[in-house]
């Protein structure tokens, strides 16, 4: 039975059956759409279509535009991810991302002010999916829908490991989302953060049992990470790999006993995933046998 997703997302959703329904409802879109809203997103159990521009007016849907649409430009691929991740944000939150009593007053605020801050309950990789969509520039919004609709993937992915949870530490944007492509595939759990600040405030939340960490992150880098583990073995990870552009970076006397490995930049997908699962599942783990492709150096 069709059901708007304004009717579910009333009723309460679970953080990952919203990023399911969003994320079907990006991969339905065949170009750009520029009116979406809740209403428009349709739901028949496992099936989600969207209805076509021209069946709303501004008053509902505007709320859910992207900055540049309120001001008065054309829509792109990338307002409808703004709008993709404004509806989710609704959807996981039960309230509209931009503060606002009223409909403009929620796109007075998407065009000036920050949004909301994601609630806590909602996955960590999630959440980073939901701010990225909800950048003011479109430049630093994905791309396209079908780039947001793969990003959500992780947060529908059935958990393959419980109770494991992988960290991973990169500044760099397309790095980040090849990460969070890894974690949906192996399916786990994953914290992505983009400087070594948020790495170590994850590192002190949580016990991992992989992370992945760049080296040269701002507001702390990689090194300074190293620095702390150092000095507080119980906040390691169970296998640390450092991945860096660096091609020349050895692991010192000082790092061997906690870093497992260092990965040289560009990374192979398939075997770095292969690597994560492998690490996860525990026991003795042949990184060279799987490493066939992507340059590394193991630890003494």
């Amino acid at each position: 039975m069709d059901e708007p997703l304004s009717v579910l997302m009333a009723g309460g959703l679970p953080p990952d059956e919203a990023a399911r329904i969003v994320r079907d409802a990006a991969r339905a879109l065949t170009g750009i759409h520029g009116e979406l809203w809740p209403s428009a997103i349709v739901v028949d159990g496992e099936q989600v279509r969207v209805e076509p521009p021209g069946s709303t007016d501004r008053a509902r849907y505007g709320q859910y535009s992207a900055p540049e649409k309120i001001l008065g430009k054309p829509a792109s691929a990338a307002s409808d991810v703004f709008s993709l991740g404004s509806i989710l944000y609704h959807a996981v939150a039960g309230h509209p991302a931009f503060r606002g009593d009223s409909p403009a007053a929620v796109m007075l605020a998407a065009c000036t002010d920050s949004p909301r801050e994601v609630p806590p309950h909602v996955p960590a990789a999630l959440a980073a999916a939901i701010k990225r969509s909800l950048s003011r520039d479109p430049a630093q919004r994905y791309a396209t829908p079908a780039a947001f609709a793969q990003a959500l993937e992780p947060a529908t992915m059935r958990d393959n490991f419980p109770g494991c949870r992988l960290l991973v530490a990169d500044d760099d944007a397309p790095i980040r989302d090849l990460y969070t492509q890894i974690a949906g595939r192996v399916g786990v759990v994953a914290d992505v953060v983009a400087s070594g600040r948020d790495a170590i405030a994850a590192l002190k939340s949580r016990k991992y049992d992989v992370a992945l960490m760049d080296l040269n992150m701002p507001r702390l880098s990689g090194w300074e990470v190293l620095d702390f583990l150092r000095e507080r073995q119980d906040y390691r990870p169970k296998r640390l790999f450092i991945v860096t552009g660096f091609s020349d970076q050895q692991i010192s006397e000082a790092d061997k006993d906690m870093v497992t490995a260092v990965l040289y930049k560009p990374v192979v997908f398939d075997e770095l995933r292969t690597l994560v699962a492998e690490c996860l599942r525990g026991g003795r783990v042949d990184v060279k046998s799987i490493l066939r492709t992507t340059s590394h150096r193991m630890s003494a």
